[in-house]
């Protein structure tokens, strides 16, 4: 007898092939057929989940956000979670390559799509805002320079980890990981107290 399956096991499980079907062959060649055979099922499994392909780069894209936020660090020093949020931004990993890889792409779709840059822009003003809160905690634990501007200062960090991001998914022979955690660092020691 089959084992019932968990439907929203089943459609994180989708989303990980979608973002792995995005990483190699671009949102173009994310087809539901594509998906369904990158994660060993038919196409019809994968409708009964997700009615159309839209639907599935939506829960996709939000699935990689929400996997971020879920592996960034916990309630600790406040300038070590700053720090730790920070770097778990970065493509230092597979998994967290795989992210940037997905956002990349969306963030070249959303350019044309109006709800998928209406996506982009609420994922970013979320992340903003955590920085931001990690920034102020920080600050009133004194673990962080007086004065600073918490908004400002994590649209700044956030600047640093993006480009650094952006040009370690091209070239990452020149920023291996312990280059990208370098320069977040550097970013972060003029903040210091």
């Amino acid at each position: 007898m089959a084992r019932a399956v968990d439907p929203e096991e089943r459609r994180a499980e989708l989303a990980r092939a979608a973002a792995r079907v995005i990483a190699r062959d671009g949102i173009v060649g994310a087809s539901l057929r594509e998906v369904a055979a990158e994660a060993g099922l038919t196409t019809g499994a994968l409708t009964h989940h997700f009615t159309d392909k839209r639907e599935l780069l939506r829960f996709t894209l939000r699935a990689s956000l929400d996997h971020r936020r879920r592996t960034a660090p916990g309630p600790e020093d406040p300038a070590a979670a700053l720090r730790g949020a920070l770097e778990a931004a970065l493509p230092v990993s597979e998994e967290a390559r795989l992210h940037w890889i997905v956002t990349v792409a969306f963030c070249a779709q959303a350019a044309g799509d109006a709800d998928l840059a209406s996506e982009q822009r609420d994922a970013y003003r979320r992340y903003r805002g955590a920085v931001s809160a990690l920034v102020s905690r920080a600050a009133a634990a004194g673990r962080l320079a007086a004065g600073l501007d918490p908004v400002a200062t994590a649209e700044r960090l956030i600047a640093v980890v993006d480009g650094v991001a952006l040009q370690a998914l091209f070239d990452p022979a020149s920023w291996p990981p312990d280059r990208q955690v370098a320069v977040l660092d550097a970013a972060l020691e003029p903040l210091q107290p």
